[in-house]
């Protein structure tokens, strides 16, 4: 995992460290933006989960036997490393792959089944467009 920004505030003694202003993490395929970045991290140094604010935050990753990367963005973001692996996306969510896109308030994927739930807000509804036949995977 790599994390810089223009200010890097790490404290290994709670294990929470914060990253402020264009802050960016790369985890092999993934990469996760933000303007700000919560990152914490186990007693042994291991990544728990990062929660980051942005306008938005943005999310990207490829995920494997597939040709298309999974993309979102939302104004805030968190991202669990473990048990499952999974994210949600608050306020304004989108996350599309190829030309298969999410919209809603608050989006949730689990990584590792790959399922998704999309949740609207009052007077706002999930969308969801899917173009079957265009799928691609190897």
């Amino acid at each position: 995992m790599a994390l810089e920004a223009d200010t890097a505030d790490v404290d290994t003694v709670t294990g929470v460290s914060v990253y402020q202003g264009d802050a960016v993490m790369t985890r092999g395929e993934m990469r996760i933006t933000g303007e700000r970045m919560e990152v914490h991290t186990h007693d042994e140094g291991e990544l728990d989960h990062i929660v980051v604010e942005g306008s938005p935050a943005t999310f990207r990753d490829q995920p494997q036997q597939q040709k298309q990367p999974v993309h979102a963005e939302a104004r805030r973001m968190t991202y669990y490393a473990q048990g499952p692996e999974r994210a949600r996306f608050e306020g304004d969510a989108r996350v599309w792959q190829g030309e298969d896109e999410t919209t809603a308030e608050t989006i949730k994927v689990d990584l590792e089944s790959r399922t998704m739930q999309a949740r609207g807000s009052e007077g706002e509804r999930a969308r969801t467009i899917l173009h079957p036949g265009r799928r691609e995977t190897e």
